[in-house]
């Protein structure tokens, strides 16, 4: 599903209203009433609860009053609270606050000269509290009275079910604007936004429902937004069944130079994470005097001995031989665990430039890069990296807190800046190529925060690319079968313990769901 942003859906609601020509009081009553038909769904027996509606100004306030309507045509106790004057509203949300007046439902006005505490008692005593105070359209700070209503809103610990999204969330980054609502529940319009499922915002939304305004497809189409939410339906669309007469020959050859003493374990785990997406062939260069150890860890996975330093990481000899066997070859995974020896640097950053295959890159291999990121330019292939913050932060030369605060942006700088796609991991992967395409990860457990994660999903990634997916499609499949595999073995039933080892057999059967579609 599309994701977008404050100003994008601004202008799909723009373009409905002014060229389509449907009104904008039918898209917010089909919003209310889509709304509202969540929130009972949340709450099954909210037309029996005390709902207080906390109302703003602008359209968000009108979609607030439409439900507010709906409730007391229910028989529910409803009751609307604005913090400012009607001279204060305009078009649809001035009409639906009249037709309120009408029907004997009077909101009551916040009068900022009157004791807060006691005005607030209606609020307090709500069994329900439905935000409609700030909309999509925020984009400072939230000060004043907004944000002493939000704060003591959030005291109260009561269920919050927030129209479109909660006040004081930015829309369209997933910070917070000084001070925002926890929700229960969000109902959000015609499509979700990228700051309900990244930052601050993944975790304000509470349960999250898109409802249909009914929007036109061919207004969203034609907008060309590439920006997603990576789900299981995203991912159906690249995968089916192998023809019955598929061999090992046509499943692609994955190479791998990963492992150094010590690091044996981040081999072994790459190597079987590619062969585990249904690589055909797998290949993992191994310093010689590791060979005999990779040998008794994998029994599928063929090795080749190269050529290693003292301390037994890759030497810089090796290179001709690495480039020679790379020929033909579909993909080449590069990182888990060869170490920052100064041999091993200098053979990676010759590796780039003259790698045959399409290149994946992890681990050591990024703190290498990240001292000469020109490098990536050199690459006669296409490139996939796949950092952690730490290692964006080294890429980026910056700090971790800046990679963090703002995800999406530094996938995509870097992404466009280098021409490589980028699989930003973390809560939330992010999935950026330089052509402009985004997804944002929608799987994923707390579980996975345990060593050996990453060298699997580097296999993964080098894997899909050698059955011939393009690199966004193959990082993107990667990352949402990763997660979604730790997912059902928790089965939320525990946040620690899970083993990055205890995937591989499982990933098959995530496939298989997807394949199946």
């Amino acid at each position: 599903m599309i994701l977008v942003t404050a100003q994008e859906m601004a202008e799909l609601d723009r373009r409905t209203i002014e060229e389509i020509g449907i009104p904008g009081a039918v898209l917010m009553e089909n919003a209310a009433r889509g709304a509202l038909a969540f929130f009972e769904r949340v709450i099954p027996d909210l037309t029996r609860r005390r709902v207080v509606v906390l109302a703003g100004s602008g359209n968000n306030a009108g979609d607030g009053f439409v439900i507010a309507r709906l409730l007391h045509g229910k028989g529910a106790w409803v009751r609307v609270v604005c913090l400012r004057p009607a001279e204060r509203l305009r078009g649809d949300a001035l009409r639906n606050y009249r037709i309120l007046e009408k029907i004997g439902v009077r909101p009551s006005h916040w009068d900022q000269n009157e004791d807060f505490s006691s005005q607030f008692s209606l609020v307090r005593e709500a069994d329900v509290i439905i935000d409609a105070l700030l909309g999509t359209g925020l984009s400072s700070p939230v000060q004043g009275l907004y944000r002493d209503i939000i704060e003591a809103v959030n005291a109260l610990q009561k269920p919050v079910l927030a129209v479109d999204l909660p006040s004081g969330l930015d829309a369209s980054t997933g910070k917070i604007l000084g001070a925002a609502l926890r929700a229960t529940a969000t109902a959000t319009f015609a499509l979700p936004k990228v700051g309900q499922r990244i930052g601050e915002g993944d975790a304000l939304v509470g349960a999250l429902h898109v409802v249909d305004i009914g929007i036109p497809p061919c207004v969203v189409a034609s907008a060309g937004l590439q920006r997603w939410w990576l789900d299981e339906e995203m991912c159906r669309q690249w995968l089916s069944p192998r023809r019955a007469e598929t061999h090992k020959g046509q499943a692609g050859h994955v190479c791998l130079l990963a492992g150094s003493e010590g690091k044996t374990g981040a081999a072994a785990l790459a190597s079987l994470g590619a062969a585990r997406v249904g690589a055909g062939l797998v290949t993992l260069f191994v310093p010689r005097s590791l060979n005999p150890i990779l040998e008794v860890k994998l029994t599928e996975a063929m090795t080749w001995p190269i050529a290693e330093t003292p301390e037994h990481s890759a030497a810089a000899a090796a290179e001709s031989e690495i480039v020679n066997f790379l020929q033909g070859k579909q993909a080449f995974a590069v990182g888990p665990g060869i170490s920052l020896h100064p041999e091993t640097k200098s053979l990676l950053l010759r590796l780039i430039p003259r790698a045959p295959c399409p290149l994946v890159l992890d681990a050591d291999a990024l703190t290498i890069v990240a001292e000469a990121p020109d490098t990536l330019r050199a690459a006669r292939v296409p490139v996939i990296v796949t950092p952690h913050p730490g290692e964006m932060a080294r890429l980026m030369h910056c700090r971790v807190a800046d990679v963090q605060a703002d995800r999406l942006k530094a996938a995509q700088e870097f992404s466009r800046h280098h021409g490589v796609v980028v699989l930003l991991k973390g809560h939330r992967s992010i999935i950026a190529s330089p052509d402009g395409r985004v997804a944002v990860n929608s799987s994923g457990t707390p579980a996975m925060a345990s060593g050996g994660m990453g060298d699997v999903l580097t296999g993964m990634v080098a894997g899909f690319l050698a059955q011939g997916l393009e690199p966004f499609q193959a990082a993107c499949l990667s990352a949402y079968i990763h997660g979604k595999v730790a997912e059902n073995l928790v089965q939320a039933k525990t946040t620690r313990g899970l083993l990055a080892s205890d995937l591989l057999e499982h990933i098959p059967m995530v496939i298989g769901t997807l394949e199946a579609a």
